[in-house]
């Protein structure tokens, strides 16, 4: 039987083994076909899909429907023995969820959930923000209406949903809302003509993006830039704080870790054993904001934070509480400087996001070059060199300012710095 355990086992032996990839079935009875998971890897990086197969005429025919770690072992086998099984035991061979989509008219929740399967099989971790705008409990198609026809939607339908998140004074998620939501139709659009997609030749039916005619919120309240960076006395008292409620709230360690090096938080959030190398004293992910593969070298601050932790037996190290195979959710961080904010009301207000911007001024200070700091954050570059020419790993120069920013942020922790210094100060 398949078992997350194996799956990641299997992972971790692939690239020793020399071999493209490796397969893992599950068992059943005789002509009721078989639940397959695929673990392929190319350039360092995984791919591990779910399939349904079976044999007809001696030859071995297999359909994909979703892939790991977003489908879980027990939707897979849940969604094999539901939709795939039944037409198998029958003698008849199963049809994949675009053919089941186009047999019963295409909905919004189709729609949504289709695109959603396309950001995450192409590893966009704007996946789970997708899923939270279009699906989650407040999503969008609950007020649209999930059995709607996704063609009959118009711009009256999202204009109401939109008013209604703005209303509750939600105004940087309706933004956020509706460019999901004009991302989703204009993929309908393209999608039937796209030979490299999934859903290529599905017909939406939609003539038109019905939200272009929605315009979008341009006032300075949902486009304000952030600017807010803790100095070193904020960052002291924070850490500290940290520190004495680890145990308490899991989202503590994500944004430890986050201050001490500068990630995202959701790179954090969704941290793997796998990534972490204990004797390098490295951290790796294959999938990324920006779809590059990033690894850094860690402070000791850091691998302090992590060695203190015993990832759970799915690997993560900071999991869900009621789904232990999944990561916990950033609500979860949030509530923690939620938490702290409300223990000290004399602190302006931050959030978990502004602990990258603080990493990135006070590393700055520390004197470690803009261009090193860049590297270190993974921020994506776009000159011509560096997308197609440059394959230089850097890790000289990320080590070298790792070492320069864990060195000023000990001063930090012990209270050196807090009041305000300037770079030339911190040299001498």
């Amino acid at each position: 039987m398949i078992t997350e355990a194996a799956i990641k086992a299997a992972m971790k032996r692939l690239p020793a083994s020399g071999k493209k990839g490796v397969e893992l079935r599950d068992t059943g009875p005789r002509g009721a076909g078989r639940l397959v998971i695929s673990i392929r890897m190319r350039d360092q990086r995984f791919t591990v899909e779910w399939y349904a197969q079976w044999w007809r005429d001696e030859k071995r025919k297999m359909l994909k429907f979703g892939t790991f770690p977003e489908m879980t072992v027990a939707e897979a086998r849940t969604t094999f023995q539901k939709d795939y099984q039944p037409d198998l035991l029958a003698g008849r061979d199963p049809v994949g969820p675009k053919a089941r989509r186009e047999r019963r008219g295409v909905t919004v929740k189709d729609l949504f959930e289709a695109y959603v399967d396309y950001l995450k099989a192409r590893n966009r971790p704007s996946h789970k923000m997708a899923h939270h705008c279009l699906l989650g409990r407040l999503g969008a198609v609950h007020d649209l209406g999930p059995t709607k026809r996704a063609a009959d939607i118009c711009p009256e339908d999202i204009r109401s949903h939109l008013s209604k998140v703005h209303g509750r004074g939600a105004i940087v998620k309706a933004r956020d809302a509706r460019a999901y939501l004009h991302a989703a139709f204009a993929w309908a659009l393209k999608s039937a003509n796209d030979y490299t997609s999934d859903a290529g030749a599905t017909n939406w039916g939609i003539k038109f993006n019905p939200v272009s005619a929605v315009p979008a919120d341009r006032s300075e309240e949902a486009n304000r830039a952030g600017d807010r960076h803790l100095t070193p006395a904020e960052f002291r008292q924070f850490w500290e704080w940290l520190q004495r409620n680890r145990r308490a709230y899991v989202g503590a360690g994500v944004l430890l870790l986050t201050g001490a090096t500068g990630q995202r938080v959701t790179e954090f959030l969704t941290f793997e054993e796998i990534g972490y190398d204990r004797a390098e004293k490295m951290a790796d992910w294959s999938k990324t904001k920006n779809g590059m593969p990033h690894a850094i070298p860690l402070p000791p601050q850091a691998v302090a934070v992590l060695d203190d932790i015993m990832p759970n037996k799915h690997g993560f190290f900071f999991p869900h509480a009621a789904k232990p195979d999944q990561s916990a959710s950033v609500a979860a961080v949030e509530k923690v400087v939620k938490k702290y904010l409300k223990d000290h009301p004399a602190v302006p207000h931050f959030t978990p996001r502004d602990l990258r911007r603080t990493w990135k001024t006070l590393s700055g200070a520390a004197g470690v070059s803009k261009e090193v700091r860049d590297r270190i954050q993974n921020h994506a570059r776009n000159d011509v060199s560096s997308k197609h020419y440059d394959r230089y790993d850097y890790l000289k120069e990320k080590r070298a300012g790792m070492e320069m920013w864990s060195a000023y942020l000990s001063r930090i922790l012990a209270g050196e710095l807090d009041n305000p210094v300037t770079r030339l100060q911190v040299a001498s």
